[in-house]
């Protein structure tokens, strides 16, 4: 072929720049890729010492870009939480669930919207937050700010995949009850998906689970097959992986998870993907 003709040039080109919208369109429909993730401002003396309230929430719709801030102080993130409440408004039964963890919602997610589909439930959306860790989660407003987007009835989380190496016990100690608190501010029921590690942890997995309680599944006591990198779950490992904790759920009595259907759906449900945390 001959690439010296501009025409010919320009034909490719285009050739390659529609193919690969199509290939979007046809494999990730329904995805928010958010640039802008969320931040986090390490300095808590400047926020204490700063005479203007940190505002919690941006407000829906204001700006393009999603851009939270972390909240330092207890009080402030009780009155941030109190705003969502919506006494008196209390739904019959659950409906809605929010998804949101780290990237081990790739695989999960789609055997957790079957699921919730086949029993009649919706999966409002997945919030992936690549690299992402009981920190980011517990000292941003990200939570919160996905919470008044979606208003689940439901909160599914699944973390700890990038904490499995640390060594800071304590302060995911202080991290994990943060984020239970945060979630018991919500006045929303939820159930935390422990990591599916690949390799045994230096206590992350321990630490989470004395904060949660029985609101924690030992994902770890697993043996799941394992995608390419070796590390997150297959597709294949995702359905096993749910499957048990579906069960859970229903014995619990948190979901009624107990159908299991032939039946394939169509579409998926939104998808925002946040970019790897910079701390």
């Amino acid at each position: 072929m001959n690439l010296k003709n501009p025409f010919l040039k320009i034909g490719v080109i285009l050739y390659v720049i529609f193919s690969v919208f199509l290939l979007k369109s046809s494999y990730f429909p329904n995805y928010t890729i958010n640039f802008k993730s969320p931040l986090i401002e390490t300095s808590i003396l400047e926020k204490l010492t700063n005479k203007k309230k940190p505002k919690a929430i941006q407000q829906k719709n204001k700006g393009k870009s999603v851009r939270t801030k972390q909240v330092d102080n207890l009080d402030t993130l009780k009155k941030s939480s109190n705003i969502l409440r919506k006494p008196g408004n209390k739904k019959d039964s659950l409906k809605r669930i929010l998804l949101i963890g780290d990237s081990q919602l790739e695989n999960l997610r789609f055997w957790i919207r079957k699921s919730l589909l086949d029993n009649g439930y919706e999966l409002s959306a997945s919030i992936i937050w690549y690299g992402s860790s009981t920190k980011q989660w517990a000292l941003t407003d990200t939570l919160e700010y996905y919470f008044q987007q979606y208003e689940p009835d439901f909160v599914l989380i699944a973390l700890g995949l990038n904490e499995l190496f640390v060594n800071d016990l304590t302060n995911r100690e202080l991290y994990s009850k943060r984020l239970k608190y945060k979630l018991s501010l919500l006045d929303v029921p939820y159930y935390f998906i422990g990591p599916a590690a690949w390799v045994k942890d230096r206590g992350i997995t321990q630490v989470i689970q004395s904060v949660f309680g029985e609101s924690f599944y030992p994902s770890h006591l697993l043996k799941l097959d394992r995608a390419a990198d070796g590390r997150h779950p297959s597709k294949s490992g995702a359905k096993i992986w749910f499957n048990s904790v579906a069960q859970k759920l229903t014995d619990m009595g948190l979901l009624d998870l107990r159908q299991i259907k032939d039946t394939t759906y169509k579409g998926v449900s939104p998808t925002i993907l946040l970019k790897v945390p910079s701390k």
